[in-house]
């Protein structure tokens, strides 16, 4: 028996909403770069994510290159999405720490 959402749906679940939101942590991304990453999202759902983090405000628009015929936009992380992945931050995850004497 299948758990979670029917494949197809336009469910977006909170674990891969936070996957989604950690790969613009350190720079604007593309639907092209997003695709080819590690998260393994196939377009529809690569779609789904940006319509839905766009309409929540996780994300916005960084730039548009405008010198190719189909001008790739680039997206960002807002104020709100950090606030998001900080809140959901793993704590058995190591962080680097500086060291006291």
């Amino acid at each position: 028996m299948r758990r979670g959402p029917k494949k197809g749906s336009k469910f977006c679940d909170l674990h891969e909403t936070i996957k989604f939101l950690n790969m613009f942590k350190r720079t604007p991304k593309n639907v092209y770069q997003l695709y080819h990453s590690d998260l393994r999202f196939d377009t529809k759902k690569i779609y789904r994510y940006l319509r839905y983090c766009l309409k929540a405000e996780l994300i916005e628009i960084d730039h548009i290159e405008e010198a190719k015929f189909l001008p790739p936009k680039y997206y960002r992380l807002t104020q709100k999405g950090k606030d998001l992945i900080a809140l959901f931050k793993d704590p058995n995850k190591p962080t680097l720490a500086p060291k006291q004497p």
